[in-house]
């Protein structure tokens, strides 16, 4: 008589904005929402292994990789929160950050995608940025 017992009904509490990590803490967290941080084993965290490779000890890639993070962890919220002022706004703010950077990085050393490739003024798209086989590719120190 199995086929009409119930073994589990699950139960999934509705999320709320709350207090947010910054981006860096939130690529190492997995989240963005503090409230979800929630790891299986209290484990110290481990050294930092991003070093500096851009002006000023800032890594480019990485600084993308964190904003681009947030962006997903956002779209997440935002699936099921549509409506949310706070998470809306932040989204916009993160969009306008990651098209600058990866403007920035396109300039400074090549494309990271398509609509990368040329700035917004230039017009009409220079042969040279579709050359992505020119020079050392990143897991070749391409951008140190």
């Amino acid at each position: 008589m199995m086929n009409h017992q119930h073994l589990a009904v699950p139960s999934v509490p509705v999320q709320s904005w709350g207090l947010l990590y910054g981006k860096e803490e939130a690529l190492r967290a997995g989240t963005i929402f503090q409230d979800l941080n929630l790891p299986f084993f209290a484990a110290e965290e481990a050294g930092r292994a991003d070093g500096p490779l851009g002006e000023a000890g800032k890594d480019p890639l990485l600084e993308i990789q964190q904003i681009s993070f947030l962006l997903d962890d956002l779209r997440l919220y935002l699936d099921t929160h549509p409506e949310d002022p706070d998470g809306l706004a932040l989204f916009q703010r993160a969009v306008t950050e990651r098209k600058q950077k990866l403007l920035e990085f396109s300039s400074s050393f090549y494309p990271l995608t398509p609509d990368s490739m040329c700035g917004e003024t230039e017009n009409p798209v220079s042969p040279a940025r579709f050359s992505w086989q020119e020079g050392p590719a990143p897991w070749e120190g391409g951008c140190v």
